[in-house]
């Protein structure tokens, strides 16, 4: 069970700070059940509720600083894994996204920087499917690690590429 005031990642929300725990029923039929306030650091005028039973939240703790300097650390590690059919790199990624796992966001990132890059020489131009998805990725580990790491998103992309330089030196 996570605790007001902790930080947490939820999927498609992105870091969330529990604000409160409430109980309430959504319905006149339904049993009132408890619910965990979370407000999105990104938009701190909205409010999600989720259930603090559910399995199905997509819910995790956010990176501490450790955590996230460690992950940073293990990137270059992470693996790429090329799907050739379109529909089911495209379901890849919703899976990815949905999971909530940094690695699975960094092995989306990889492969579609790659696949633009194979793209771009080819004279063809990023397809909108993965230019939304490689944005989506790339918006959500970032915003997790800046958060854990007290600095802004748009430093994250080079602080990532001087660890990993600084690692293969």
């Amino acid at each position: 069970m996570y605790r007001i005031g902790e930080y947490v990642v939820k999927a498609n929300t992105g870091i969330c700070k529990i604000d409160e725990i409430v109980t309430r029923s959504l319905s006149e039929t339904s049993e009132a059940k408890e619910y965990y306030v979370l407000i999105p650091v990104d938009d701190p005028r909205a409010k999600v509720f989720v259930p603090v039973l559910s399995e199905k939240s997509n819910m995790r703790r956010a990176m501490d600083e450790q955590q996230a300097r460690d992950f940073i650390y293990s990137i270059p590690g992470i693996g790429v894994k090329w799907i050739e059919n379109d529909k089911s790199r495209e379901q890849e990624y919703k899976n990815a996204m949905k999971s909530n796992d940094p690695a699975s966001l960094v092995s989306i990132i990889k492969n579609l920087y790659l696949r633009s890059r194979e793209r771009e020489n080819q004279g063809k131009k990023v397809t909108a499917v993965d230019d939304r998805y490689f944005k989506m990725a790339e918006n959500a580990l970032n915003s997790e690690l800046a958060h854990a790491l007290g600095k802004k998103k748009d430093d994250i992309k080079t602080l990532i590429a001087e660890t990993i330089n600084e690692r293969a030196e």
